[in-house]
């Protein structure tokens, strides 16, 4: 009996190795099937994303083209600014050239009165006193 409890006993161990082994090995393949089929619906879902993919690509592009307008629209806000300032100074050294001339050169010319033409009230624009004096005759006669 004791013989027979054996042969029972490895019957039954190779059994159990067997379905192990089947399961381990064999088993496999259903789930390998369903992983597939997973895999194929991931990928036709990855393709439908691909497309908004392509679309989000689109998007990146036109976004770093309006940042390099605004970019450029800056750069040629400072180059602006820049001429600007420039200008600016130019025109304040030449104003301060004339006035530096005209100070140095308006006391060596007199008028036919001795007075310089700042002292005689003349003005930028040409006017002369004649017509201050028009005015304060027409005052008078009131």
């Amino acid at each position: 009996m004791n013989v027979r409890f054996l042969v029972k006993l490895m019957c039954m161990t190779g059994m159990v190795i067997l379905i192990s082994a089947c399961s381990i090995f064999g088993g496999d393949s259903s789930k390998k099937k369903e992983d597939a089929k997973k895999d194929q619906s991931k990928s036709n879902a990855q393709s439908t994303t691909g497309k908004g993919s392509i679309i989000d690509q689109e998007l990146k592009k036109q976004y770093q083209i309006y940042n390099e307008i605004l970019q450029y629209k800056i750069e040629q806000d400072q180059k602006l600014i820049k001429q600007s300032e420039e200008r600016y100074k130019k025109l304040k050294a030449e104003s301060e050239k004339p006035s530096d001339s005209k100070s140095g050169g308006d006391t060596s010319k007199k008028d036919s009165g001795g007075k310089t033409s700042e002292e005689s009230g003349g003005s930028k624009d040409g006017s002369s006193d004649s017509s201050k004096n028009s005015d304060d005759s027409g005052d008078q006669s009131k």
